[in-house]
């Protein structure tokens, strides 16, 4: 499989082409081009440089790939840029356009001004888009291409009619929804791009022998065959406790060895972990198009051509009133059609949900999680960090034994020393302490030799070697939990915990379907013999489930694998933000579907109108004044139904935080 990096994509129509171009060329089996990480892999016997060139001719920019977070980084410093620039532009726009509408004098001063300044802040790159398409195909940009040269051509033509707001309200809007676009794609793969930054790098192979000193993270996948430690596999698994493992474990690449040197044989190649399968996997799914973004590209690839054709047609039924009237209504077709509330009617109410979903600890990732919220059946959860709070709670038999324990834990920072000093603030000094390889800790206090480490069921305090207490770990169910869960349809709790621990939670939680014990492979299973389900989780062992559910949803803290994994991502803590999470959603997608009911319902009517249907009734011709009004108002009402999606969101939360 060969890959390349993409530069200049801005939407479905332009992953068409770029996979047009590719699938041409000879010795292509099969491409997938992937708009969020501006990738394309194909497969097939052909040289990096004809992909690359076939990309290129296509009116892209293709080259071999680099570091994605330096990419990232740049495209995301250019994309705030141009929504800083987009924004001024559409403010002038807008305020030239009501100079124009209001006070109607100095427009051959006014409207050439409004154009160039339109044009320096984010226009070029629209009309530039326009331009481009006319070699690789129509799409939207065509359309605001030619209302843009029509108007201006027009307005030079006729000085006494002008149609100047046209030209440069047109463009505006269309640079202000690409704007918002491209930062909503941004946030959408910043997950991505943090981890990809913090993969490790090496050179292994397998069978190699790798040496990890305590306190370092394993660099590949691989078996322990020498040393003991307690090995941290939070990032991997999403647990919070450590795992103590010896020689035959098996480890995983990312995973800390903690208090102890281990040797590693590797059982797979660099860049051959699990991890590494799961950021492929992750990239093969977000390559996949959403249902809605298949249905709009399918309407706008139709619209666009019947736009311009229809334009045409009408300026030549009306021929008999005139060359001006003709080209007028011509004109006017074109202007009224223009997409802009097409255009604004996914990327606004995208980046309104987006943005609030970030003012309420919720991070939506795109078009998937808004389609697949509205049909979920079942909700499967993780346990640790997920239903409970992912920090144990400390339970002993004997305070003073504990206070002895937190003693000597204060010297370590072992995540359950942390939990037992927390639990124990009053202890005494200890001296000489020393740790104790995949069991724990030992010191001198008063004179007398003690010691904390783990036992079979429990960690054991011991004085000398008798045990004088036990300490017991127990993770705390989240507050909100059964509240949340009311709100749910049918749950089931998928944990790699014991048994015991599990049916406690599910227990309190009233869950009836819980399963103990689960591998990554098991959860694997159980989604994909569901229908509709949404998969909530917070480690490596969720982000296979989380990229094969219909939702992914990852939990506050979770790895950056369930991250990148998940549709749907948390940084709140407690379940009600699963709850609100599927609210927004569904609110989302509304709100987007409401919009291009609107913006096709709108030009629907305001075409014929264009083309003059009312004159046999009412003697007049829509003029272009009207036509750039109609077309300024029509994206004014998309914007405004986005913006009401935040606080219907929010009053809808509001009202099942006080259980309404």
């Amino acid at each position: 499989m060969g890959r390349i990096d993409v530069e200049g994509m801005t939407c479905a129509v332009c992953v068409g082409h770029v996979e047009k171009a590719i699938i041409e060329v000879n010795g292509v089996d099969s491409v997938a081009v992937n708009l969020a990480l501006g990738k394309a892999e194909y497969q097939g016997d052909v040289n990096l440089d004809q992909i690359i060139k076939a990309v290129n001719e296509a009116g892209y920019i293709g080259s071999i790939p680099i570091d994605f977070t330096k990419r990232w980084e740049s495209e995301r410093a250019n994309a705030k840029k141009e929504l800083s620039l987009a924004l001024i532009g559409l403010i002038i726009a807008l305020s030239a356009m009501l100079y124009l509408l209001l006070i109607k004098n100095h427009e051959n001063i006014i409207g050439p001004l409004g154009l160039i300044t339109v044009l320096f802040f984010g226009g070029w790159s629209v009309v530039e888009k326009g331009l481009k398409s006319l070699r690789t195909g129509v799409n939207m940009y065509t359309l605001v291409l030619l209302a843009t040269v029509a108007s201006v051509l027009w307005s030079i033509t006729h000085l006494e009619s002008t149609m100047w707001e046209a030209s440069f309200v047109v463009p505006s809007f269309v640079a202000f929804g690409d704007a918002l676009e491209s930062n909503a794609r941004s946030a959408a793969t910043s997950t991505f791009a943090d981890l990809a930054g913090q993969r490790i790098e090496g050179n292994y192979s397998e069978g190699d022998e790798i040496e990890v000193p305590a306190g370092s993270t394993i660099p590949v996948d691989g078996i322990i065959i020498e040393g003991i430690s307690d090995i941290e596999q939070a990032a991997i698994t999403g647990e919070s406790l450590p795992v103590r493992m010896t020689r035959g474990d098996q480890v995983w690449a990312g995973s800390t060895s903690i208090d102890g040197s281990i040797t590693v044989k590797a059982t797979k190649d660099s860049g051959s972990s699990r991890l590494d399968d799961v950021i492929r996997m992750v990239e093969k799914s977000q390559s996949e198009k959403a249902e809605i973004e298949k249905t709009v590209d399918k309407i706008a690839a139709v619209f666009v051509p019947i736009v311009i054709i229809l334009a045409l047609v009408s300026g030549f039924i009306w021929r008999g009133q005139g060359l001006e009237s003709a080209v007028q209504i011509g004109v006017t077709v074109l202007v009224i059609a223009c997409p802009c509330a097409m255009g604004l009617a996914t990327p606004i109410s995208l980046f309104v949900g987006t943005t609030t979903g970030a003012r309420n600890g919720i991070l939506l990732r795109g078009h998937r999680a808004l389609e697949a919220a509205s049909k979920i059946e079942v909700v499967v959860m993780d346990k640790t960090g997920t239903l409970t709070e992912g920090n144990p709670e400390v339970i002993c038999d004997d305070l003073e034994a504990l206070q002895y324990a937190a003693a000597l834990e204060k010297h370590t920072s072992h995540p359950i020393a942390k939990a037992i000093v927390k639990a124990a603030p009053n202890h005494p000094q200890a001296t000489d302490v020393s740790t104790i390889a995949g069991w724990g800790v030992k010191g001198i206090i008063d004179g007398e030799q003690f010691s904390v480490g783990k036992g079979q069921k429990w960690i054991e305090i011991k004085k000398g070697k008798n045990v004088i207490g036990k300490i017991t770990l127990v993770d705390k169910i989240r507050d909100d939990a059964k509240k949340a869960l009311s709100y749910l349809p049918r749950v089931i709790l998928a944990s790699g915990d014991n048994e015991t621990e599990v049916k406690r939670v599910s227990g309190e939680l009233s869950i009836d379907d819980a399963r103990y014990n689960q591998s990554p492979e098991d959860k694997l299973k159980l989604i994909e013999s569901l229908n509709n389900v949404a998969m909530v989780g917070d480690g490596i062992n969720d982000a296979a489930a989380l990229a094969a559910a219909d939702l992914g949803i990852a939990v506050a803290g979770a790895s950056g694998l369930a991250d990148i994994s998940a549709d749907i991502v948390l940084t709140r803590d407690g379940v009600m933000a699963t709850v609100d999470a599927l609210d927004l959603a569904k609110r989302t997608r509304a709100n987007i579907r409401q919009n291009l009911f609107w913006a096709f319902a709108y030009n629907t009517v305001s075409i014929p109108l264009a083309m003059g249907a009312a004159q046999p009734f009412t003697g007049w011709f829509l003029p272009p004044m009207a036509a750039a009004a109609a077309m300024s108002m029509s994206s004014f009402s998309v914007v405004m139904n986005a913006l009401r999606l935040r606080w219907s969101f929010e009053r809808s939360a509001g009202r099942r935080i006080h259980g309404e």
